[in-house]
């Protein structure tokens, strides 16, 4: 049976995974917004810069999506831009992204920066979700939902594999098994990338 609204109203006030919701229904953390989309900062950010866009429209994943929502799509890539721009930043520091499986309720475009500089990147699958297939990058999800109308679900043992799987530096062949390296070697990116 479905839940009752008071069931609902109850869930989003009290549940973690509605934790965004609550989010974008509290002005006072809005970055910027536009009659479609919120911005804000992630609380918990796994890059010196990561902001969160999402839709003020009742979605929850991209598999939600239909071919009418392309024009939502583009509206928070905009907006990821506004407020990169508002902060003075390039965006060639930033990707652009959305989880195939996501465990928060709104969908949400993920702004981060390549950095991955954060103490809130403390798990190996906070890595994994960033840099291999489960994150999909903006212009990827909107390619597939304008050709196919949607977004086609992944098999779960597909998206288990990648979060389970090794970690890959995404600008070079760098490879291990342990967070800890991974962070100290990206740095090695983030320098070079500063003194250019």
């Amino acid at each position: 049976m479905a839940n009752s609204e008071e069931e609902t109203a109850q869930l989003i006030r009290d549940h973690w995974s509605y934790q965004l919701v609550r989010e974008m229904e509290d002005e006072s953390l809005h970055l910027k917004s536009t009659s479609k989309s919120v911005a804000i900062r992630d609380l918990y950010p796994k890059a010196l810069y990561h902001f969160l866009v999402m839709p003020r429209k009742d979605i929850n994943t991209l598999h939600e999506l239909t071919i009418d929502d392309v024009g939502l799509l583009e509206d928070m890539y905009r907006l990821a831009h506004g407020v990169i721009k508002e902060w003075g930043l390039d965006k060639k520091q930033f990707n652009f992204g959305y989880h195939l499986k996501p465990h928060m309720k709104r969908l949400h475009l993920h702004v981060i920066s390549k950095d991955f500089d954060s103490p809130g990147l403390k798990r190996r699958h906070h890595w994994t979700i960033f840099n291999t297939d489960i994150f999909q990058s903006h212009e990827a999800v909107l390619t597939e939902l304008k050709m196919h109308g949607q977004i086609h679900q992944r098999p779960d043992a597909y998206i288990e594999a990648l979060r389970k799987g090794p970690l890959k530096c995404t600008v070079c062949l760098y490879e291990r098994d342990h967070l800890i390296m991974m962070k100290k070697h990206i740095i090695v990116h983030s320098t070079k990338h500063h003194k250019s």
